[in-house]
This record gives C-alpha cells, sequence and structure tokens, in this order.
C-alpha cells in the first residue's frame, strides 16, 4: 500500500467512526446486554483476531458501522483484561483497496516480535462473481494498522477449493506458522492448509480435512489447535440440517498436512452460536462466538443495533476425553448478589417460585441428586407473569436429554432446542446465564450447551422450579444478580 492507499484508508476508518459516534445517541436500551459485548452503534457479527496482546484480550469483529444491517464489512476492535470491563477502541480495517472493496471479511491474529499482525480476507465482487483472497495489516501498537503493500498475499484458492475461499486462522507450530482456509468444492466443505517461515510467503499445503457428505458444503471460520496432548478442529458448516458450530477431536499430522478425525459432536446446541473462534497467545483455549445467526428474528436492529458475542468460554478435556465447554472462571466477578437454598424436595407436579434479584442479568447454577430425583422431566422455568411468556430450561430422564423450549416465549426463535446429555455422576448441575436479551445453558460443566438470543416483553423473569411425573431432590440452587 503506497502513501496515497494509505492516507485514504485512514480517511475512511475516521468516517466509519465518526458515523458510529454519531450513531450512539440513537441507541436503544430495552434490548442492550448488561455484561456481553456488543458494538457501540450498528452491525456486529463474526468475532475476528481474537489475541492476546500487551497486557489486554483483543477482539476485532465484523462490523457495518453505518447501519443496524449487513453491509460491506469493516473490523471493529475492543479490549478487555478480564472480559467483565470492556474498552471500544477505533476501527481497525475498512474496505480500501481494489481487492478487499466489498468487505474486509472474517480472520485471526498472531502476535510476532511485538508486532500484531491481522489476517483477514479481502471480498470484491466483480460482474456478479465473488473474489476472495487472503491479505494481511501490522500495527506496532496494537491500536493503527497498515494493510500490507503486498496485498493480496494469496491471491487465488487451488484447485481443491472454490470462490468460498476465507477466514484465514493462523496459529504457529515448532517454529512454522499455519494458515487454515475454509471452503469447499462440489458439495463438500472443506479446510485447506497453507505454510510460512515469515508470515509473508505462504505455499500450499492441500486439504487438512473435509466434510464427510453431511456435514455442509462450504466450512467456514475454521479453527486448529492442540488441546490436552490432542488437536481439536472447529468450523461453522453452510448448508447442513441447522446452523451450527461443530467439532473434531483428534490428531494432526503437519509432516502431511492431514487432520484425522476421531470423533465429531456440536460445539453448542441453540440456534445463536455460530462463527467461533479461540484466543491466540494464551494458555487456556479461550472462545468466543457470534451470539446471532443469519436467520435470526433480530428486533434491536430498530434500536440502531444488531448483535452481541457469547460469552468466554474455556474448553477442556475432561477425564474421559470429552470436550467441555466451561463459561470462563472470570465472570464470577460479575456476581453482586446471591441468592441460596440447599436441601430441596419437590412433590410430583409441583413448582418453587423465586423472588427476582434485579431487573439485570442472573446467573443460575442448580443441582441436583438424581439418585433420589424420580421425575422424568424437570428443571426451571423462567416466567413473565404479566405477560405469560416462558422459557423452560430441563432435563429428560428417560431421553437423557436436556432441553431449552421456547415455545411460549415472545419475539425470537420458537422450538424446543435439544441436547444429548447422559450424566456420569450421581448429580446434575445445570447453569444458566441469563441476560437481558440472551440465554446460554450449560450442564454437566460444560459437556454440553444451548444458546439462544431471547426478546421478552418484561425484563422481569421469575425462575421457577418444576417435577413432572416425579419428585425432584435439589441439592443447592444458587442465583446471583449480574452486573457491571
Amino acid at each position: 500500500m503506497n502513501d496515497t492507499n494509505n492516507s485514504n484508508h485512514k480517511f475512511l476508518l475516521r468516517e466509519a467512526e465518526n458515523s458510529v459516534d454519531k450513531a450512539v445517541s440513537t441507541v436503544g436500551h430495552f434490548y442492550r446486554l448488561h455484561y456481553h459485548f456488543m458494538p457501540k452503534a450498528y452491525w456486529l457479527n463474526d468475532p475476528n483476531g481474537l489475541v492476546y496482546y500487551d497486557g489486554y484480550y483483543h477482539v476485532f469483529y465484523q462490523h457495518h458501522p453505518y447501519s443496524p444491517d449487513w453491509g460491506p464489512m469493516h473490523w471493529g476492535h475492543a479490549r478487555t483484561k478480564d472480559f467483565i470491563d470492556w474498552e471500544h477502541l477505533p476501527i481497525a480495517l475498512a474496505p480500501s483497496e481494489d481487492y478487499d472493496a466489498d468487505g474486509c471479511f472474517s480472520g485471526s491474529a498472531v502476535v510476532e516480535n511485538g508486532v500484531l499482525h491481522l489476517f483477514y480476507t479481502g471480498h470484491r465482487i466483480i460482474d456478479g462473481k465473488i473474489t476472495q483472497v487472503q491479505c494481511r495489516a501490522t500495527s506496532s501498537d496494537g491500536l493503527h494498522f497498515a494493510k500490507d503493500p503486498h496485498n493480496p498475499l494469496i491471491c487465488a484458492h487451488p484447485p481443491e477449493g472454490s470462490g468460498d475461499f476465507r477466514d484465514p486462522k493462523v496459529w504457529r507450530h515448532h517454529g512454522t506458522w499455519f494458515m487454515a482456509l475454509g471452503s469447499g468444492k462440489d458439495g463438500i466443505g472443506k479446510v485447506l492448509l497453507y505454510k510460512s517461515s515469515d508470515l509473508s510467503q505462504w505455499r500450499y499445503v492441500g486439504v487438512v480435512a473435509e466434510s464427510d457428505g453431511t456435514q455442509g458444503t462450504v466450512w467456514e471460520c475454521p479453527d486448529i489447535f492442540p488441546l490436552g496432548g490432542r488437536h481439536v478442529l472447529v468450523t461453522s458448516p453452510i448448508g447442513a440440517e441447522r446452523r451450527k458450530v461443530i467439532y473434531f477431536v483428534g490428531d494432526m499430522d503437519y509432516d502431511s498436512g492431514k487432520f484425522t478425525a476421531e470423533y465429531t459432536g456440536d460445539l453448542d446446541h441453540g440456534p445463536d452460536f455460530y462463527a467461533s473462534q479461540s484466543f491466540f497467545g494464551t494458555e487456556r483455549r479461550i472462545l468466543q462466538a457470534w451470539m446471532d445467526a443469519w436467520e435470526s428474528i433480530i428486533p434491536s436492529k430498530r434500536d440502531n443495533w444488531a448483535g452481541a458475542l457469547t460469552i468466554p468460554r474455556e474448553l477442556t478435556f475432561d477425564t474421559n476425553g470429552h470436550l467441555r465447554n466451561r463459561p470462563l472462571p472470570e465472570l464470577q466477578g460479575l456476581r453482586k448478589g446471591q441468592v441460596c437454598a440447599t436441601d430441596i424436595l419437590l412433590e410430583s407436579n409441583q413448582t418453587l417460585a423465586f423472588a427476582y434479584i434485579e431487573d439485570k442479568g442472573l446467573e443460575i447454577l442448580l443441582d441436583v441428586d438424581l439418585s433420589q430425583t424420580t421425575a422424568d422431566d424437570f428443571g426451571i422455568t423462567l416466567v413473565d407473569t404479566i405477560n405469560s411468556e416462558q422459557y423452560n430450561v430441563g432435563f429428560k430422564r428417560n431421553e437423557q436429554k436436556l432441553y431449552l423450549d421456547t415455545d411460549n416465549a415472545g419475539i425470537g426463535h420458537k422450538g424446543v432446542f435439544w441436547a444429548d446429555l447422559f450424566p456420569q455422576k450421581g448429580n446434575l448441575e445445570i447453569r444458566i446465564f441469563l441476560d437481558r436479551s440472551s440465554i446460554e445453558v450449560f450442564a454437566d460443566d460444560g459437556v454440553v450447551s444451548i444458546t439462544l438470543r431471547i426478546y421478552p416483553k418484561s425484563h422481569k423473569l421469575v425462575p421457577q422450579l418444576f417435577a413432572i411425573d416425579g419428585r425432584l431432590k435439589i441439592i443447592s440452587i444458587e442465583l446471583w444478580n449480574l452486573a457491571q
């Protein structure tokens, strides 16, 4: 990028930032979340460039700074030290060159010798045909980014790929840099692998993994990382039976460039968890996702904003080799008040309501003694007694399924969202994070989760225990107000 182009990029960044700043005063707050990350105004989707740099967790994100609808993608930018207090930073990338004229699409970030490198997909539509190339921008202060004058670094997809050729995820293994790219061909989703010694010159290695024919036609937002002596591949498939994020646990052969999967699963079982990415530069494998979906109803658009990120989650393996995604322990710093009850026996078809703590976020931790529970269906209902809306979080013993039921809810997804769950201990722990327009459910210490955006008419949802066709023995239930 020459000086003229660099000046144009800076100008476009200022214009985008000014647009967002002017819109802040017009943003409505009825559905604004209390402790989830959101844009100051306008549109957000995929998390990008998650990286620990200079003492902060940096989060970039797909951002349209001119409306609450999807548009030419920029990279928004924020940082935090604890995932509780967030600092919005200037927009990092804007479409400014021929190769990214229609958008700076998703990508990742790494740190090398104190320099922060952003890798992203330049998106261009020419005569109705999509062209996607891979690009880089760098920064020595983590705030101001210059596009590489040699962009695009990868100019065309290989024969095994297609025009859907995007979302570079870069990581290092034994001194060599690797890049995973999402693509697909002939109805088969694929992850393509490149390698480099200097982050500038990239050599194509081959197809590192691909769909079995039932797992989507294009694999977006790939992420490959080591964890607990194994490797995990995470991707967001297009063309699967529903919008979701899938993972594969197996082994990565860096010499052949092949990932061999041992087993696979869904990373989350709700409709509003997509395009996840894990952080570079941390010992823990911390992950966040876009907490919305393309099919979702987003009523906050009328309030001049759209989109949020999930709470941060830590990926680990348990002693049985199961992949768990747990809420980050730092989130306990949000707890402001507590209601606790222990040793409760609820008889068949009884309910027990708890006083609502505050008109803010809520965390609920329910611990059930399965050995003394005979109810086939039990859990917690979040009830809006004024508007007759409710959200049921429960477990069906005979079917061994956790569920989130929104059939009697207000605006948003309607239906029952299921996750197979086979508790390995004599108790079952269900953990619920409720925010003003979201609910995230975790069970059995992170074995499964269900994420959903909700839009109740009232924010005073009352937690109510229920047991159907049998008794429910509760070891404890704890409730906290969550607020910054």
